[in-house]
């Protein structure tokens, strides 16, 4: 019985997020108040918070005005479903960089149709930066740095669904980037800068076929080294993209 009534709990603060009763941002009731409106016990309305805030539905804040907020959308959530299967063997690497591949060089197809130039400035800038910081910043900066490249992308094609798939997906590469230390700087900039002329040319077909041969070269030169996953120890790393 406990567990249908914490069912029912998220199931009814989800009710009220998809019909626009909650907003992001908004906060909701006390646990009190939850308890009395939906006639349950505190501890049931706290486990069920609680479950939302781990699917980053919801956000906790402190002090005298905090509580339960409705999130504005968390990625970590599904970088950590992303992570979990590959520990539990149900994605492999090569699932993952086919996966990519195919979100990546739809976002440049996109991106050659609805980019501006106020986004192709964002994506030259991105790699001026990353030249400029090769040799300043650390390991971790630095993919973070190069990974966000992707991001612009992302925004690039105008889709934010794509954006979000991209990022999520991009995190758990960083991940095993940061483990695996190949050496692909000269080569991630050298296609971005091949990438971004065919984004202005508006040449879709040239675009995607960047974006396909890079990954593809990407993959060959970390894949012997990133299969052995059980030795990464990957853990999650909430600023972290990947190039």
């Amino acid at each position: 019985m406990a567990a249908r009534l914490f069912v029912n709990v998220c199931a009814s603060i989800r009710h009220d997020i998809r019909n626009g009763k909650l907003k992001p941002g908004d906060k909701l009731p006390s646990e009190r108040e939850l308890a009395e409106t939906l006639g349950v016990g505190r501890p049931v309305v706290r486990e069920a918070l609680r479950s939302l805030e781990e699917a980053g539905i919801l956000q906790f804040r402190r002090g005298i005005t905090g509580g339960a907020f409705v999130s504005s959308g968390d990625t970590r959530t599904v970088t950590r479903s992303i992570t979990d299967l590959i520990f539990l063997g149900a994605i492999s690497l090569d699932n993952i960089t086919e996966a990519r591949t195919c979100l990546l060089r739809f976002a440049a197809e996109l991106a050659a149709e609805r980019g501006t130039d106020a986004d192709f400035d964002a994506l030259e800038a991105n790699i001026d930066e990353a030249v400029a910081r090769r040799d300043e910043i650390d390991l971790h900066e630095k993919v973070r740095l190069v990974g966000s490249f992707h991001d612009h992308l992302g925004r690039a094609a105008h889709n934010e669904a794509l954006v979000l798939l991209i990022h999520s997906v991009t995190e758990v590469v960083a991940q095993i980037l940061l483990k695996t230390q190949p050496e692909v700087y000269d080569l991630v900039i050298e296609s971005r800068r091949r990438l971004v002329t065919h984004l202005r040319a508006r040449d879709r077909e040239a675009a995607a076929a960047e974006v396909t041969a890079h990954q593809a070269e990407l993959h060959a030169k970390v894949v012997d080294r990133a299969r052995q996953l059980h030795t990464l120890d990957l853990t999650e790393t909430p600023t972290a993209v990947s190039s």
